[in-house]
């Protein structure tokens, strides 16, 4: 259902759209309007994105003082992911000096911006951002965050997505991505030169304290006459994601919409797992208990050639240090599929993977049996910690606290680089130490190469 209740001035432009069947927004890429009213911005298409604005320009700005007005604005949308845990990227909320916003990309750009736009004053682009992936190149808190971007993706301010309690007083973290319908409000006060940005289940009234106020002047981004509408994109992974209702205004606060009158979202199946998340993160906990177990104590080089620290090779003498080696190297081993050494072979495993991320190709090192069964951050995420696990020198390498933080998505892994990890000599070449170990037990060496995965092999029969 449509209501246009006010166009006396351009200016003073008021609409709801209590689902969208009967609206004529102007829509590119991926969105559609569904038979029932629903606006579905993207599907299940990797790396695409979706556009749908208001069809008719907006203004923005007095034409006397070329001040930005007030507006306000509030929808209701859902995100329902590929996976339980993973879908992407989100939905902004966008003003934009064009309908469509061409050039722009998909993937963490939102549909927003391009590689070579990112960042231009000259882009006059607010976007308020439901942001469902962790992309570190855009400084984001997190992977399920709110936030306010001026003429780029480096948010101007953000926060973890969540609402502040009518009866406590305290902060409901919300997941983006769990399926369920939920309220935006984003109102800025033309007067005071500040914007509120307001989230909340669809089953909460509109909680008094925003989840986060930005005080800055819009009048020298906004153009005069501006579009309205919505981004919103997929990467390696995708998420259906849906706008239900939309109301708008000018120079006054957006009529509240009538949740009982918005379309039904679809009924879907349980979620997809990523076979590695299933089969190699429960692999990497259980070789975790096993290091955890062991005695950092010993003075034998006790272990599995690939799994041993140069520096326990060259000592013998296992520390936490070497503990953490040894679980990288089986990080690596799970995520890649191969083994610590492969016999016949001159490389080991972990300068096998550098090479590939050295070339910006880290994800060609995956395990080709998993063929589209898994998910590229967090395959990446499990390769790029394996190699900080596996580093030739030992103060490189995180603790295990650290390591179960980043697996779990508690702590997120640092923006580095692999020129950054192989500095000053740092490279992630380990044959002086096992070569030192050859030379001292060389009748054991046969064995060792024959056993080279025993472990992983041994965990992962019939997983794999």
């Amino acid at each position: 259902m449509v209501r246009v209740l006010a166009i006396a001035a351009s200016q003073d432009l008021n609409f709801t759209f209590s689902g969208f069947r009967s609206t004529n927004l102007s829509l590119d890429g991926l969105a559609e309007l569904t038979s029932n009213g629903l606006l579905r911005l993207t599907n299940e298409t990797y790396n695409r994105m979706g556009h749908a604005f208001y069809p008719n320009p907006v203004t923005f700005k007095n034409s006397i003082n070329s001040t930005a007005f007030t507006f306000s604005t509030t929808f209701v949308f859902a995100i329902i992911p590929e996976y339980a845990r993973f879908g992407g990227h989100g939905i902004a909320f966008v003003i934009a000096p064009t309908r469509g916003l061409p050039g722009a990309l998909p993937n963490q750009n939102l549909g927003l911006f391009s590689n070579t736009n990112n960042g231009n004053q000259t882009n006059h682009v607010v976007a308020v951002e439901l942001d469902t992936i962790y992309s570190t190149g855009f400084n984001d808190i997190d992977d399920n965050h709110v936030g306010i971007d001026i003429n780029g993706l480096v948010s101007a301010r953000s926060a973890s997505a969540g609402y502040y309690s009518q009866l406590n007083g305290k902060l409901t973290n919300l997941t983006l991505i769990s399926g369920h319908p939920m309220q935006v409000w984003i109102e800025y006060d033309g007067m005071e030169k500040q914007m509120n940005v307001t989230i909340a289940p669809i089953d909460v009234d509109k909680p008094s304290r925003p989840l986060f106020t930005l005080s800055r002047d819009l009048s020298p981004i906004l153009k005069s006459s501006m579009y309205i509408g919505f981004s919103s994109s997929t990467g390696s992974v995708f998420a259906s994601q849906y706008v239900l209702g939309w109301s708008f205004r000018m120079n006054g606060l957006a009529e509240a919409l009538n949740i009982s009158r918005l379309p039904k979202l679809p009924r879907v199946g349980p979620k997809k797992t990523s076979k590695f998340l299933t089969i190699g993160l429960p692999v990497l906990c259980l070789s975790l208990v096993l290091v955890a177990v062991s005695n950092p104590q010993t003075t034998h080089v006790v272990g599995t050639l690939g799994y041993l620290a140069p520096e326990h090779a060259r000592t013998g003498k296992a520390t936490t240090s070497t503990d953490v080696f040894a679980f990288g190297a089986f990080m690596l081993e799970v995520a890649s599929g191969r083994r610590p050494i492969q016999p016949n072979e001159d490389i080991i495993l972990v300068d096998w993977v550098f090479i590939r991320w050295l070339g910006g190709e880290i994800l060609e090192a995956r395990d080709p049996n998993l063929g589209t069964e898994y998910i590229a951050e967090e395959m990446e995420l499990v390769l790029k910690l394996g190699l900080m696990c596996s580093h030739s020198e030992p103060a490189a390498r995180p603790n295990m606290r650290q390591v179960v933080q980043f697996l779990e998505g508690d702590v997120p892994l640092p923006d580095i680089s692999p020129l950054r990890l192989s500095a000053s000599g740092l490279t992630f070449s380990h044959r002086e130490g096992f070569d030192d170990f050859a030379n001292s037990y060389p009748s054991s060496m046969d064995k060792a190469f024959a056993h080279s995965s025993s472990v992983a092999e041994s965990l992962l029969s019939g997983g794999r």
